[in-house]
């Protein structure tokens, strides 16, 4: 279980590596993000990401945007979703919530799979089943 726990929080960790673009944006620049953002750029979607995880109390804005990122098909977000939600079952007492966790991870990873093929993608996908598997 402690082998599993540490293999999902590198998968997580992985996940997390990304955009160089990093930190909190001048007002100028989040008008423009925005504007952008909502007009379906992917690039300036992550833009905003990563300034409102770089603010205190703003992961509810942040993971707004993942969310479009992630209906964009964004790889990237999708394994990260993937990897959460793998993280929460790995760690969740109640069997039908840990299934309800693990579905949504193989959903996504299968998304970001056929969005953009990784090998590190790939081999989570496969660790989500065995545990979809065994439950």
């Amino acid at each position: 279980m402690k082998r599993m726990m540490w293999g999902g929080l590198c998968v997580l960790l992985v996940a997390c590596t990304g955009g160089s673009e990093t930190g909190p944006l001048e007002s100028r620049q989040q008008i423009a993000a925005e504007q952008a953002a909502r007009a379906g750029d992917l690039k300036a979607i992550k833009r905003l990401i990563a300034h409102y995880d770089a603010l205190p109390n703003e992961q509810a804005a942040a993971e707004r945007w993942r969310e479009r990122a992630r209906n964009l098909g964004d790889a990237q977000e999708l394994y990260f979703q993937a990897a959460r939600r793998f993280v929460a079952a790995e760690v969740e007492v109640n069997d039908e919530a840990r299934y309800r966790l693990l579905l949504e991870a193989h959903h996504a990873a299968q998304r970001a799979q056929a969005s953009h093929p990784e090998r590190s993608t790939e081999l989570l996908e496969q660790q989500i089943a065995r545990a979809l598997e065994a439950q």
